[in-house]
């Protein structure tokens, strides 16, 4: 397939004549990975992670010679499970139409007018395709679901969506809705995710707020201590939080301030990170015609409890981009080892 359909372009008037004129679409998050995540390099095969739960009481009254026998630690584990992902792009200047300006002219046919590597107009294609895997990154390690199914066999995911960009490895919201389920004590309901109607599931005034103290009262004083403690919010809870913001005097903890020119929020001097991605992701993939499967989430975690594993960071970020002389096509290649973890549960609360 042509890296570009040009079949819906007009190309008799004076057209954009060159590639940095093209307007891309903007993703939905190439935020840097490491926002949210720790990264944890060298994981390219099923690697075990250790756990040890603290010790309990220590230290008796002296009896005799015979010192108090304290009990020790219990060990439990995870696994990384990392599975190899790769995609290829590839354009041939013949596809293009010979009107097309946005490639550059060349002087000779070959192999200038073929090879477009290390050229200004592939740098900013590769920009625009480094962009969308990263975002496809943040997309893979909440929303892959290896047992994902469309809502027409009793699943969740939009009908007609290929599952083959989703069932690779679990992602974190699978493994968070099975280790922190309804019946959790670090569990808060958001009951609008219950209605039946995209207007039934509009949250109520000041829901968010509510919805917000009930997570860190519950938190685990463990999590709450954590220098790295953040909530994760859908942008529907933050949109009402922030309303409420703007109708009520909360004090200084809870505000929005804007710092180095991007707004963030705060709830009790907890940082909320906004994840417009997740609204759009639910929208489009989990969405069964009438309502969207729980359109509204938060999680009150911390970095280091939801990592992701990769063999290479640059994996995750880079293309291996080369020019094959004899098929006279411009090639972009990414491949990655990737998984992500749900760590310690009395590190998590999530609402949904």
């Amino acid at each position: 397939m042509p890296l570009f359909n040009v079949d819906s372009l007009v190309l008799n008037p004076r057209e954009a004549e060159t590639v940095s004129e093209v307007i891309f679409e903007r993703v939905f998050n190439d935020s840097d990975i490491a926002e949210y995540h720790e990264v944890e390099t060298g994981i390219d095969v099923k690697t075990q992670i250790a756990f040890a739960d603290r010790l309990g009481l220590l230290g008796k009254e002296t009896s005799g010679c015979t010192p108090n026998v304290a009990g020790g630690f219990t060990l439990t584990q995870k696994y990384w499970t990392p599975v190899m992902e790769d995609f290829r792009l590839q354009h041939c200047q013949a596809d293009m139409h010979a009107l097309l300006k946005v490639f550059r002219k060349s002087q000779r046919i070959n192999p200038d007018f073929f090879d477009m590597v290390g050229t200004q107009e592939l740098g900013v294609i590769i920009s625009s395709v480094e962009s969308s895997l990263i975002e496809n990154i943040h997309r893979k390690v909440w929303f892959n679901d290896t047992a994902a199914a469309t809502v027409e066999n009793d699943g969740v995911f939009t009908n007609g969506t290929d599952l083959g960009y989703f069932n690779s490895f679990d992602g974190l919201f699978k493994q968070i809705f099975e280790e922190v389920p309804t019946s959790a004590s670090n569990y808060v309901a958001i009951t609008a995710n219950a209605g039946a109607t995209y207007a039934a599931q509009a949250l109520e005034d000041d829901a968010a707020l509510a919805i917000f103290e009930q997570m860190v009262t519950t938190a685990d004083e463990r999590l709450v201590s954590a220098d790295d403690v953040f909530i994760l919010a859908s942008r529907s809870l933050a949109d009402n939080y922030r309303a409420t913001l703007r109708n009520k005097n909360l004090g200084s903890g809870f505000l929005e301030v804007v710092e180095e020119g991007r707004p963030k929020l705060y709830f009790d001097g907890i940082e909320v990170k906004v994840r417009y991605d997740w609204d759009r992701y639910i929208k489009d993939y989990q969405n069964n015609g009438t309502s969207w499967h729980l359109p509204h989430r938060a999680v009150l975690t911390t970095k280091s409890n939801i990592p992701v594993g990769t063999l290479s960071e640059d994996d995750l970020t880079k293309l291996d981009v080369f020019y094959d002389k004899v098929s006279k096509t411009n090639i972009m290649d990414a491949a990655y080892t990737i998984d992500a973890k749900h760590l310690e549960t009395y590190m998590t609360v999530a609402a949904y």
